[in-house]
C-alpha cells in the first residue's frame, strides 16, 4: 500500500507471516458485550424506534403544556384530579425515556460522545427526581425535547432521494429553533404570569382594585394568550400587544424576541446559501438513484477536459451519464464552457466512501482516475490519492471497470495487487510518440487518429459470436477486411493480458478481438 501522509510505500505482510500482538486478548465476555452494544445501537437506528421516540416527545411536550394551562386556569385546584393524571402520565413518558437514554449510555462506544450529544434530554429529566420538584419553573425543561423530533425527521429525510434531502437539515434546524422558542415562551409565560391580573386593586381615589387590570396590561394566564403573544413577539421584534407584567414574563419576552432575530438570520442565511448553490450548479438538480452504467471520473487535471469530450463524442446511444467527483475548492468552474451541463458535478473528495457511493459507484459501469495534483499536493501525493481511491471503487464495485492514471509505474504493483483492471503511466505515451516521431515520420498522424473518436478510423472491442469459435486468427482477417472494411489487431482471452497480432490463434468462447474500423460493426457469420 502507499501511505498519502508520509509518502512512502508500505509493505503489506505476508498472508501466513507470523504476527506479534502487543494487545491484551478479548475474553468471551467482552465480545459478547461489544455484540450486546451493537444490537441495542442497530435497534435505536430503525425507522421504527426513531419515529415512536419523536411521538413520545411531542406527547410529552403537550402535557407539559397542559400542565403549566391547568395550573394556571385554576388557582383552587378545581380540576385537580385530571391535573394529577397529566403529571402521572407525562412523569411515566419521563421514565421511559430515563430507560432509553440510559440504554443508549450502555451501547455508546464514546460516552462523551453522547453527553455530547443528549445532554439536552438529560437536562428534560430533571424534574423526574424529587429533589428537583420544589421549582416547578424545571419543568419547562421538558419542553425541550422538541428539538429532538426534528434530529429525529432529518435522520429520517437522509433515506429519501436527493431532490428530497437537499437543504433538509438547515431547513428542519431552522423549523425546530422556530417551534421551541414559540412553546417554551408560551410555557414559561404561563409560569409567571399566571395571577399576575389579580393581583392589582382599584380604590376610590383613583387605585386599582382586585379583578380589574390597568388599561395596557397583557392578561398572558391563559394558554391560547401565552401562545399567541409568543408567536407575535417572535415576528414582531417587539412585545404585542403589551409587555408582560412580573420580571420573569419580560425575561421570556426578551428571549422570544432575540430568538426571532436569530430565526430570521438562520432563514435569510439557509435560503441564501441554497440560492448560491443552485447558480453556481446552474440549476442542475441530479437524481442520483436514477444513474445506471453510468461513468465516474474522479479527480480532475487538465485531461479531464479531454477525457470527457472523447466520451461524449460517441453516438448518444452508445453512451450514458457522466459523474465528475472533484473538489472545486477556489476555483469558479472546472469545466470548460461547452462541458458544463451535459456532466454532472459532484463537490467533494473522492476518495471518501460517502461520495463515491452518493456517485453510485455500486451501479456505474466504468471508473476513471485522474491524478489531481490541485492544492499544491504533490506528485507522491496524488498517486496516494488515485491507488487510494482505486482500491476502494474495486472493494465497493468488483464488477465496474477501473482505469488509474499514475505519474509514477513503480506504484502500478499496488494497483495490480489489488485487482484494478488497467492503469496508465501520465507523461509515458506522449514521450513514446516523440520518440517514434523522430525515428518514423508520419507515425504521429497514424496513432492521433486511431486513438482518438472524433476523427477517421478507431478501435472497436467487438465479442466473437459463436459462429466463429473454433475457426483460427487469419480467416477472422480477411472476413472482416471484406465484409467490414475492418482490420483485425489483436485477440483479448477472457481473464488475460491482449495478444496483439498472433501468428496462429483459434477462438474460444468469451473471447474479444480488437479491431481498426470507422465505424462499430458485429462480426457476421462465416461464409
Amino acid at each position: 500500500m502507499f501511505d498519502a501522509g508520509s509518502g512512502t510505500a508500505i509493505v503489506p505482510f505476508k498472508r501466513n507471516a507470523p504476527t506479534v500482538s502487543h494487545h491484551k486478548p478479548i475474553c468471551r465476555t467482552e465480545r459478547k458485550s461489544a455484540r450486546w452494544q451493537i444490537a441495542l445501537a442497530t435497534f435505536f437506528a430503525r425507522p421504527g424506534v426513531e419515529i415512536f421516540i419523536g411521538g413520545l416527545v411531542i406527547v410529552s411536550v403537550f402535557l407539559t403544556l397542559v400542565d403549566f394551562a391547568f395550573y394556571t386556569r385554576d388557582a383552587t385546584y378545581e380540576n385537580a384530579p385530571l391535573l394529577t393524571e397529566v403529571i402521572r402520565l407525562n412523569d411515566f413518558i419521563t421514565w421511559v425515556f430515563c430507560v432509553e437514554l440510559t440504554l443508549r449510555f450502555l451501547a455508546a462506544r464514546s460516552k462523551r460522545g453522547f453527553f455530547r450529544e443528549f445532554w439536552i434530554d438529560i437536562l428534560a429529566l430533571l424534574p423526574l427526581f424529587r429533589v428537583f420538584r420544589a421549582g416547578r419553573a424545571l419543568r419547562l425543561l421538558r419542553l425541550f425535547r422538541i428539538l429532538r423530533v426534528f434530529g429525529v425527521v432529518t435522520r429520517i429525510a437522509s433515506r429519501f432521494p436527493e431532490i428530497v434531502r437537499r437543504g433538509a437539515i438547515e431547513y428542519v434546524v431552522t423549523i425546530g429553533v422556530l417551534v421551541f422558542t414559540v412553546m417554551f415562551g408560551a410555557g414559561a409565560l404561563l409560569h409567571f404570569e399566571r395571577g399576575s391580573t389579580h393581583r392589582h386593586s382599584i380604590l376610590a381615589d383613583g387605585q386599582q382594585q382586585e379583578g380589574q387590570p390597568q388599561e395596557g396590561d397583557a392578561p398572558l394566564d391563559e394558554l391560547d394568550e401565552a401562545f399567541w403573544f409568543s408567536l407575535f413577539s417572535l415576528f414582531a421584534g417587539e412585545p404585542i400587544p403589551a409587555s408582560p407584567q412580573t420580571l420573569g414574563g419580560k425575561m421570556v419576552a426578551v428571549f422570544v424576541m432575540f430568538m426571532g432575530v436569530t430565526i430570521f438570520a438562520m432563514f435569510t442565511g439557509t435560503v441564501s446559501a441554497f440560492m448560491v448553490e443552485r447558480i453556481r450548479t446552474e440549476g442542475s438538480f441530479v437524481s442520483w438513484e436514477e444513474l445506471h452504467d453510468h461513468i465516474i471520473i474522479c479527480g480532475y487535471n487538465s485531461r479531464a477536459d479531454v477525457v470527457i469530450q472523447e466520451y461524449l463524442s460517441l453516438p448518444q446511444g452508445g453512451r450514458s451519464a457522466v459523474v465528475l467527483i472533484a473538489d472545486r475548492e477556489n476555483e469558479a468552474s472546472l469545466l470548460g464552457e461547452s462541458l458544463r451541463g451535459k456532466v454532472h458535478y459532484l463537490d467533494d473528495d473522492f476518495t471518501r466512501v460517502a461520495s463515491l457511493e452518493k456517485a453510485g459507484v455500486h451501479r456505474a459501469k466504468t471508473c476513471i482516475i485522474l491524478t489531481d495534483t490541485r492544492s499544491g499536493r504533490s506528485l507522491q501525493d496524488a498517486d496516494a490519492r488515485t491507488i487510494l481511491a482505486a482500491l476502494t471503487v474495486e472493494k465497493l464495485n468488483p464488477a465496474i471497470y477501473t482505469c488509474a492514471e499514475l505519474h509514477n509505474r513503480d506504484y502500478g504493483t499496488h494497483l495490480e495487487m489489488g485487482h484494478v483492471d488497467d492503469y496508465v503511466v501520465s507523461g509515458e505515451y506522449g514521450a513514446y510518440l516523440l520518440a517514434h516521431a523522430a525515428m518514423k515520420r508520419g507515425l504521429v498522424s497514424v496513432c492521433t487518429e486511431l486513438i482518438t473518436t472524433r476523427k477517421g478510423n478507431e478501435f472497436f472491442r467487438v465479442a466473437i459470436p459463436e459462429s466463429w469459435v473454433g475457426r483460427g486468427f487469419s480467416e477472422l482477417l480477411l472476413h472482416l477486411k471484406q465484409c467490414h472494411r475492418a482490420i483485425l489487431v489483436a485477440v483479448h482471452p477472457p481473464d488475460d493480458e491482449a495478444i496483439v497480432n498472433p501468428d496462429d490463434y483459434i477462438f474460444q468462447r468469451g473471447d474479444d478481438i480488437v479491431a481498426i474500423s470507422k465505424t462499430n460493426f458485429e462480426i457476421s457469420p462465416p461464409a
